[in-house]
This record gives C-alpha cells, structure tokens and sequence, in this order.
C-alpha cells in the first residue's frame, strides 16, 4: 500500500504536514474502527477492512508504504524518514511481519452450553526489556542534554516526536543484547484466563486480543498480534444445541402418549422429571425452562411416540385398564 493509498482509505487529504497528518489519521482510523471492527462488525467483509483500516493508518503514521518498491525505496542509503517502531529512530529498522498465535482447547457440551472459564498455557513472542526490542543496546555516549542516548523524545498532545540531540548530534554507539541475542525478542511462557461465553459451538474461535506475539511499537505503544482460541466441543449423543435452546428427543408409547405419563430426561444439569400431558401427539415438545444457554435458554424435550405394529393389542390394553 502507498501513501495515496492509505490516504484514500482513510478518506484523508494530504496536507504535507506529516505530524498534522498522523494526528488526523489517529483520529480516523478510531473512529473507523469502531465502524468496521470483528467484534463489532458481522459483516463478512468487516475483517478485511479492518485489516485494510489499520495497514493505511500505520503508512500515514510512518510516512512509509508497504509495498515492495516503496520499502526498497525507504532501505536505500541517505533515506531519513522517522520510523515510530524504532524509539531511537535508527536507519533500517522495520516493522516486524508476525503471525497471529492459533490455540486450541476442548470443553464438554454441558460447559458449551452453560460457559465457563479455562485457564491457557502458552509460549508467545515478547519484547525483550533489555534493549527494548530492538537487539542492541544505546551505549551513553555522556551527553548529559539527552541522556547519553543521542536523541530527543518529545511529546506534543497524543503525538511523539523524536530528533537528533543539538548538542551530541546523535552521535552514539551499540552493543548486541546478549539477553535475547540480539533478536529483540524473548519465548516466554504466558497465562491467561478466557471466558468462554455459553451458546459456542463447536470449531467457533474466539479472539484474544493483544495475547499474540510483539511486533513492534507505534508512537511509543507496543504493538502485539492475536491469538485465535480454536474451541472444540465434546458432543453429547442425547443433547444438541438450537440457538439458545437445548434439544434432546424422548420415545414413549402410544398408550403413554394416550395416557400421559411421567419421564426421566437428562438435562445439562443432571437428570429432570418431566410431565407428558395426555393425548399428546407425535412431535409434540416438552419444555423445561432455564436449561439452556447460560439458563436463560430452555430445554425442549421432543415426543417419539411409537405406534403399536398390532392395534389390536392395544385395544385390548384399553378395555383391560377401563374394565
């Protein structure tokens, strides 16, 4: 994507002040966030945009496209543009291309249907607090006007500016950062805990925001992708889910089906009795209320009623009972 490019998505007019530019672009990609986001958006489209949303306010904000010949462009010697993923403004350094994190996790069709809470294990990428995620260190060169760093950081509303000492002229030097070898980044182990809302179905992700691996930082914010939560659900052969409702199927005779009867039926929480009133028909739906999706939902107990291959016995059953 190029700068014209972003600019359009972003339905911006280039006004060839940059920091007045990545200001005005903060404030659009919000506002079309709120628009466009997975979370909030259930178009199938939504996702795409956002993504889209997202890649033009990082070239506005950096000044820099992401397709090939811009980047190359940006690469070459003598190329001075700021970089807002490198805190220290260093030629070369680059946004990291990172993968989201995919988990997977298995929970029983009571938990499916009522929600619980799992507790996650996971390896992910983190940024490396030695040397900031940026595989060296700034060695103090003595300058006691910017710290021995080389360079100025100033803040002016929601933005951050960076620019070369006046007084050291930048001059600075680095070291490897032996902690994560001079890659930026540490496999660390995490935990979190995921609410896993009642009325999933099964091969469903959800979406943990933030909870993938660094890639990076933008106007002093580090930067992490997601993590997708692949939820599998055990199935149950006596109980299905429909939309908010449990469903399970119940077989009786005709003559309970005549008669009216009581039934034991399982449930998500445990076993329930359940009243068939007399003369119910085939298909006919038992409810039991708040068995469903975090017990707002409910249970239907749909009637199999089995038809006698002789009627005749059965006449004879119902003389007997009125006799």
């Amino acid at each position: 994507m190029n700068l014209k490019e972003a600019y359009s998505i972003l339905e911006l007019e280039q006004s060839g002040n940059a920091s007045a530019d990545a200001d005005a672009a903060k404030r659009k990609f919000r506002e079309l966030a709120k628009k466009y986001h997975p979370d909030i958006n259930k178009a199938p489209d939504a996702e795409a945009k956002f993504k889209k949303i997202n890649e033009a306010y990082k070239v506005v904000s950096t000044g820099q496209g992401t397709d090939y010949e811009n980047v190359a462009r940006q690469r070459q010697p003598g190329f001075s543009g700021f970089n807002p993923f490198d805190p220290f403004n260093r030629q070369g350094a680059s946004q990291r291309m990172v993968a989201h994190i995919e988990l997977h996790t298995t929970i029983s069709f009571k938990d499916s249907v009522l929600g619980c809470n799992q507790e996650l294990k996971f390896n992910r990428q983190s940024k490396c607090s030695d040397c900031d995620g940026q595989g060296a260190r700034i060695l103090n060169n003595g300058c006691q006007l910017c710290g021995g760093k080389g360079v100025i950081t100033m803040q002016r509303g929601n933005m951050i500016f960076t620019q070369h000492c006046n007084k050291c002229h930048g001059q600075s030097q680095t070291e490897d950062c032996n902690k994560c070898q001079s890659a930026g980044i540490l496999d660390v182990e995490t935990s979190v805990s995921v609410n896993i809302p009642g009325g999933i179905l099964n091969s469903n992700i959800l979406r943990l925001g933030g909870m993938g691996n660094y890639a990076g930082g933008i106007m002093g914010m580090d930067q992490y992708t997601d993590a997708h939560l692949h939820v599998h659900v055990t199935p149950d052969d006596q109980l299905s889910l429909q939309g908010a409702d449990v469903v399970s199927g119940l077989e009786i005779s005709l003559l309970e089906a005549l008669q009216g009867t009581k039934k034991t039926v399982k449930t998500v929480l445990g076993e329930s009795q359940i009243d068939i009133k007399p003369m119910s028909r085939n298909k006919d739906e038992v409810i039991i209320s708040q068995m469903g999706v975090n017990r707002m939902g409910n249970q239907r107990v749909i009637l199999d009623v089995k038809y006698p291959k002789d009627i005749n016995n059965l006449i004879g059953v119902l003389n007997t009972k009125d006799a």
